[in-house]
C-alpha cells in the first residue's frame, strides 16, 4: 500500500486507490504507480492519499478467489474516504465494477485497458472514464520483422495466453496470425522443454517471449529469470513487449511505456480531485508505444540499427573510447599542436637565449679585455716609473761588480751581496710584469675558490705607484688570513682597479695630505662577503648617482662610462651586489658582495 501526503493537511485527505491485475512484483505496475505520484504533485494541490493493491490474476483465479478478494476489499476499505480507483487492466476493471456497486457507489473510476473492451459490447459504468492503451500482438510480429525480415515462424513462449496480465487481445491475435505464420505454442510448458526447444530452431523463426509466472509442472518462475534461462540456448532472436525485460536476453521490440501511462492517468487523476466533473473527461485511446532494444543482442544477431525505426530508445550500447571521451579526445587533438608549437617556440626561445648569452658574455669579456688594456694605459707611467727602479738598481750593481772583477784583489762577499741584490731586484721587476700580465691576460668569467686577501693585496700593489704620485694614502683594514670566495681572480681584481683608479682620481682636487683610499672586508650573515671602498673625495652627484652603473655614464671628463658597467655585470655573474652610495662627511664609498666558499662557510 502506497501512502503521500500533500502540503495541504487541514482538510481530510482524498483516497486515491490503484488496483492492478498484475502481481506485486511487476515492475510495469510499479512504475505506472511511482508516475502517478509525480504527476499528482505536481498538477494538484488537494491533500491525497494513494492506496496500491495487487490482485495477481497471473497465479490465482476462478470464483472462490474473487470471493475472498470482495471480502477483503470490503473489510479493509469499509471506512476510507476513497475519492478516486484506477483500475489497470481489463480484469481489475471488471473486478472494480462488480465491487463498486457493494461499497462505492458514488466513487470515480479510471480505467487503463489494453483492449477495446468497449467494441466487445462492454457497459461503461456510471461516473466511470479510462484510457484505452494500444497493445497489439501485431507489434511484437512487426518486431519480428525487423530482425527477419524473411519472417515464416514465430515460437510463443510464456505462460498461457489466457492469463497473460495486460494482455486481453493476444489469444485473439494469435489466431488471426496463425493464417500467415507458423505458429509453435510453447507457452505454459516447462523451463526444461522450452530450453530444448529453442535451441534448434529454424533461421527463420523468431521467439516472442511474454512473463512466465507458472509452468505446466506447477513451478513459480520470476520472469526476468525465466527469460534468462531461454536466452541462454536460444539460436534465434527474442522478441519482447514488457521493459522490464529490456537487458535480460530480449533483443527488444515495440514496448508499452508504463511511465507514459502513469503520466496521463495522473493528469486525470488530478482534473477529478481539483473538482472536475468525470463526465466531462472522456474516455481516450492512445498509443503509449516506444520501440526499445539492446545494441548487444542486436550486435550478436547482426542487425543494424538503420533498420529501427528512428524514434528507437537502443540501449547497453558498447561505448567506443569516441563515445566516452570525446570533448576529452578533442581538446587533446587541439592541445596537443598547441604544444608542440609551444615547446617548439621555447626551444628555439632556449636557444636563441643561450646563443645570445654567448655572445653577450664574449662581448662582455672582450669589453672587459678592453677595458683592462685602458687601465694598464692609464697605469703605463706609474708602471713604467715602478719598473725602472729595479732595472736601474740591477745595471748598478752590475757596474759595481764588473769593477769589484777588474781589480787585482776580489772581494768575494762583496760579490756575493750584489747577486743577491741583482736577483732581488729582477725577483721585484719580474713581480711587475707577472701583475700587469694577469692583468692583460683574456679569461673567461669562470668561477672557482680563490683567497679575496691575496686578490685584495696584488691589487693594491698594482695602484700603490699611481696612489703614491697623486698624494694618496691607501688604508687596508686587516684582512681576513683565509677568507675564500668564488670568483675569478683576473676579473675581481679588474672591478678592484676600476672602483680604486675612479676613487684615486676623484680625489685630485682635496688638499695633499688629506686623500685617504680606504679597503675593508666584512663578513655577512648568509654566507656572503662585503667588500668596500671608500674615498674622501667630492662624492657622486645625485642626478648620476643611481645610474652609476649603467653604460656610458661617467663623473670623469676623459671616462668612456663602461669600466662600473663591466665591474657590475662580472659581479652579477658570480651572484653578487655591486652599489654605491655617498658619504656625510664627503666622498664616495663602493660596496659589492660575493658568496663566501662552502669550505670557509662551515667554518664561519
Amino acid at each position: 500500500m502506497g501512502f503521500t501526503i500533500s502540503a495541504n493537511a487541514e482538510t481530510l485527505p482524498r483516497g486515491v486507490l490503484i488496483i492492478s491485475e498484475t502481481a506485486a512484483e511487476s515492475p510495469f505496475a510499479h512504475r505506472f504507480v511511482e508516475q502517478i505520484h509525480l504527476a499528482l504533485d505536481a498538477r494538484t494541490v488537494q491533500p491525497y492519499q494513494i492506496y496500491t493493491e495487487y490482485l495477481d490474476f497471473g497465479h490465482f483465479a476462478g470464483p472462490s478467489y474473487d470471493a475472498t478478494l470482495h471480502t477483503y476489499f470490503r473489510e479493509k476499505y469499509r471506512d476510507e474516504p476513497i475519492r478516486v480507483i484506477v483500475a489497470l487492466g481489463t480484469q481489475a476493471l471488471q473486478f472494480v465494477s462488480h465491487l463498486r456497486s457493494e461499497i462505492w457507489q458514488n466513487t470515480s473510476v479510471l480505467f487503463v485497458t489494453f483492449d477495446h473492451l468497449l467494441e466487445n459490447g462492454f457497459k461503461l459504468p456510471s461516473n466511470t472514464t479510462g484510457i484505452i492503451a494500444t497493445r497489439r500482438f501485431q507489434d511484437l510480429v512487426t518486431s519480428a520483422r525487423l530482425f527477419v525480415p524473411k519472417l515464416g515462424t514465430i515460437v510463443l513462449v510464456g505462460g498461457p495466453l489466457n492469463r497473460q496480465p495486460l494482455r486481453d487481445g493476444y489469444q485473439k491475435d494469435v489466431q488471426q496470425f496463425a493464417k500467415e505464420l507458423n505458429i509453435t505454442d510453447l507457452t505454459g510448458r516447462s523451463i526444461g522443454e522450452v530450453r530444448k526447444r529453442v535451441a534448434v530452431l529454424p533461421d527463420d523463426a523468431v521467439i516472442v517471449y511474454l512473463p512466465i509466472y507458472t509452468d505446466e509442472t506447477g513451478i513459480s518462475h520470476n520472469p526476468q529469470e525465466a527469460i534468462k534461462a531461454v536466452s541462454e540456448v536460444a539460436n534465434r532472436p527474442i522478441v519482447i513487449d514488457s521493459e522490464d525485460l529490456v537487458g535480460s536476453g530480449a533483443t527488444g521490440g515495440f514496448i508499452v511505456s508504463a511511465r507514459k501511462i502513469g503520466d496521463e492517468v495522473g493528469a486525470r487523476i488530478a482534473r477529478i480531485l481539483n473538482g472536475e466533473d468525470v463526465a466531462n473527461i472522456q474516455v481516450a485511446t492512445r498509443n503509449f508505444i516506444v520501440p526499445m532494444f539492446d545494441a548487444r543482442k542486436l550486435k550478436e544477431w547482426g542487425i543494424g540499427e538503420r533498420g529501427l525505426p528512428i524514434d528507437s530508445d537502443v540501449r547497453f550500447r558498447e561505448q567506443s573510447i569516441w563515445d566516452l571521451y570525446a570533448w576529452q579526445i578533442l581538446a587533446v587533438a587541439m592541445v596537443i599542436p598547441i604544444q608542440s608549437f609551444l615547446i617548439g617556440w621555447f626551444l628555439y626561445e632556449h636557444r636563441r637565449r643561450q646563443r645570445a648569452e654567448r655572445e653577450s658574455r664574449q662581448h662582455l669579456l672582450e669589453a672587459a679585455k678592453m677595458d683592462r688594456a685602458m687601465m694598464a694605459s692609464a697605469m703605463s707611467a706609474s708602471i713604467a716609473h715602478e719598473l725602472n727602479q729595479p732595472l736601474g738598481a740591477i745595471l748598478n750593481n752590475a757596474e759595481t761588480a764588473e769593477i769589484l772583477l777588474n781589480k787585482d784583489s776580489t772581494d768575494r762577499n762583496e760579490l756575493k751581496e750584489i747577486l743577491a741584490d741583482i736577483r732581488r731586484d729582477d725577483q721585484r721587476a719580474a713581480e711587475i710584469i707577472r701583475r700587469l700580465r694577469m692583468l692583460l691576460k683574456h679569461s673567461d668569467l669562470e668561477a672557482r675558490e680563490i683567497e679575496l686577501a691575496d686578490v685584495i693585496t696584488d691589487t693594491i700593489k698594482l695602484v700603490e705607484h699611481q696612489a703614491i704620485e697623486h698624494g694618496v694614502t691607501i688604508k687596508v683594514a686587516p684582512l681576513p688570513a683565509r677568507l675564500r670566495v668564488r670568483a675569478d681572480p683576473i676579473h675581481l681584481q679588474q672591478v678592484l682597479l676600476n672602483i680604486a683608479l675612479n676613487a684615486i682620481e676623484a680625489m685630485q682636487n682635496i688638499p695633499e695630505g688629506a686623500r685617504e683610499l680606504k679597503v675593508r672586508v666584512d663578513q655577512l650573515e648568509g654566507g656572503e662577503v662585503r667588500v668596500s671602498i671608500e674615498d674622501n673625495g667630492p662624492g657622486i652627484p645625485v642626478e648620476k648617482l643611481k645610474r652609476i652603473f649603467e653604460p656610458f655614464v661617467t663623473t670623469k671628463r676623459q671616462g668612456t662610462g663602461i669600466g662600473l658597467s663591466i665591474a657590475k655585470t662580472i659581479i652579477g655573474t658570480y651572484g653578487g651586489r655591486i652599489w654605491a652610495e655617498n658619504v656625510p662627511n664627503g666622498g664616495a664609498i663602493f660596496h659589492f658582495t660575493l658568496h663566501v666558499a662552502t669550505a670557509d662557510l662551515e667554518a664561519v
